[in-house]
């Protein structure tokens, strides 16, 4: 078990007032290699969850375990460590830097190594090789297309040799030819190098690739 949640509440306060809960008393678990999709409707809490497992939000309540020490009651040196160690993240808009080259953009993260600069563009370069951008190392972001400027977001989330990969609608900006593609390179990273996926989606062809399915409806596991 590489994730557990135990009884997870996340509620916030609205200006007015109002309690809003985003989360609400969910538990659920995540296998070491496993594809795991997140699903639900717009407001249901899906990127809420997943940041929560990234150890980018801390719950209101309840327990988040990963590989059975506890991140909910972890302070912010501990969850900048376990992140910096062990969590790649892939967006829906990319979050490139537009006047940095695709090799820059990795080596923006590869940097945190604390390698030479000659080890840095050489892992980046291996990076993005990998996610097939052998030929658009040079490119800006605005000379590439949707598919590829993921591909070199996918490559900077594999800077840190993650154990996990959290992906938010990683393909909600894409048509979908370029959409298959790019499940298909996150399902080869996940059954190749054993990566655990986690992907929030809002489309069932997506939730498809995943080996397991949690389906949220306001803030509830259905």
């Amino acid at each position: 078990m590489i994730l557990q949640l135990q009884n997870i509440t996340k509620q916030y306060c609205h200006r007015n007032g109002a309690v809003i809960k985003a989360l609400s008393d969910v538990s659920a678990s995540i296998e070491k290699g496993q594809f795991t999709a997140i699903t639900g409707p717009s407001g249901s809490g899906k990127s809420t969850l997943l940041f929560m497992l990234g150890g980018l939000l801390r719950p209101s309540s309840g327990s988040i375990f990963f590989n059975g020490q506890p991140l909910h009651n972890a302070g912010d040196n501990a969850l900048s460590e376990f992140r910096k160690n062990n969590v790649g993240y892939v967006m829906q808009n990319f979050s490139l830097v537009p006047y940095l080259i695709a090799e820059e953009n990795v080596m923006v993260a590869v940097s945190l190594l604390q390698k030479d600069k000659k080890k840095q563009k050489e892992i980046a370069r291996g990076l993005l090789a990998a996610v097939g951008l052998s030929d658009r190392m040079d490119h800006y972001p605005k000379e590439l297309s949707s598919g590829q400027q993921q591909r070199v977001a996918i490559a900077r989330a594999l800077a840190n040799n993650p154990s996990i990969i959290l992906a938010d609608e990683p393909t909600g900006n894409l048509d979908p030819l370029l959409a298959s593609e790019i499940l298909n390179l996150l399902k080869e990273l996940n059954t190749e190098r054993g990566i655990t996926i986690i992907m929030v989606t809002h489309s069932p062809e997506a939730a498809l690739y995943a080996d397991k399915k949690i389906l949220l409806k306001d803030g509830c596991v259905v």
